[in-house]
C-alpha cells in the first residue's frame, strides 16, 4: 500500500514540473496519497477495521 501512495505523490511532483496547468489535479493526487496513509494507520490500530489483514 506505501507503493501505491508513493506512486501517487511521484506522480503529482512530475505533473507540477512538466504540466503546471494540472496543478488542481496534482493537489487531488496528493491528498489522495495522504487519504490512503491515514486509512492504513486507523486500519492498524483500529482491530475493527482491517483486525486480522496483513497489510
Amino acid at each position: 500500500m506505501e507503493f501505491v501512495e508513493f506512486t501517487l505523490l511521484c506522480i503529482a511532483v512530475l505533473l507540477m514540473m512538466f504540466k503546471p496547468e494540472k496543478e488542481r489535479l496534482a493537489w487531488w493526487l496528493t491528498i489522495g496519497g495522504w487519504a490512503v496513509v491515514v486509512f492504513m494507520y486507523i486500519g492498524h490500530v483500529s482491530t475493527a477495521l482491517l483486525g486480522a489483514l496483513n497489510l
